[in-house]
């Protein structure tokens, strides 16, 4: 019968954080980077329909129906301002400098666990201090957290090795749909929105 020797993910405690953490943490970098890949799409296209609109004003005001160069000047306004404001408070929130801070912290995580698993059964018990040690400094060093979201992902990544259940998996896998949805529900809007709005707008008047 084989028999490992050297610590287990699932069985060692410390080896098991760092994976946890790791994961969490690589989870949390590729969320950020669709953040901002997201946030700039939604502000291009909001931009994008101020133009659309700007130029239905300028070639088609004549041919509009009753009251619509006043709607589409009251949309033009309306998004102009949500564009500023989006714009503002996006970019302090700084996602691409973020996602970099948690993959370097990830990364390290990763050689020490990567160095911590190597290692025979008594090594790790003879380092066992020193290497949480590490794995505290490292922690310190980048003074951010992942979300819980990050940390659900990993969890149904690795559902077979965490032995979670069925109706465990369910609730997680409706805790993460939730979780996402409240992440991304702002660009969502912001992109569907605009155009939404001008459809209902023109269907009723054509009816």
């Amino acid at each position: 019968m084989f028999v490992s020797q050297h610590p287990n993910r699932l069985t060692d405690p410390l080896l098991g954080k760092m994976w946890k953490t790791k994961s969490a943490r690589f989870n949390a970098h590729a969320r950020l980077k669709s953040k901002h890949w997201l946030s700039t799409a939604a502000t291009s296209l909001l931009a994008f329909y101020l133009v659309i609109a700007s130029l239905v004003l300028l070639v088609y005001e004549s041919s509009l129906p009753s009251g619509g160069s006043k709607f589409l000047s009251v949309i033009s306004l309306v998004i102009s301002i949500f564009l500023i404001i989006i714009t503002l408070l996006e970019s302090a929130k700084n996602y691409s400098g973020e996602a970099d801070r948690m993959h370097k912290c990830a990364l390290e995580i990763s050689e020490l666990y990567n160095r911590f698993q190597a290692m025979t059964l008594d090594e790790a018990d003879a380092q066992r201090v020193a290497l949480n040690d590490e794995y505290s400094g490292i922690l310190k060093t980048h003074e951010i957290n992942h979300k819980d979201i990050d940390f659900l992902r990993f969890q149904l990544s690795f559902n077979r090795d965490l032995g979670m259940g069925g109706g465990d998996l369910f609730l997680s896998i409706l805790r993460y749909c939730l979780l996402w949805l409240t992440e991304y529900i702002l660009y969502i809007l912001l992109v569907i929105a605009p155009p939404v709005v001008a459809f209902i707008y023109w269907y009723r008047l054509e009816v």
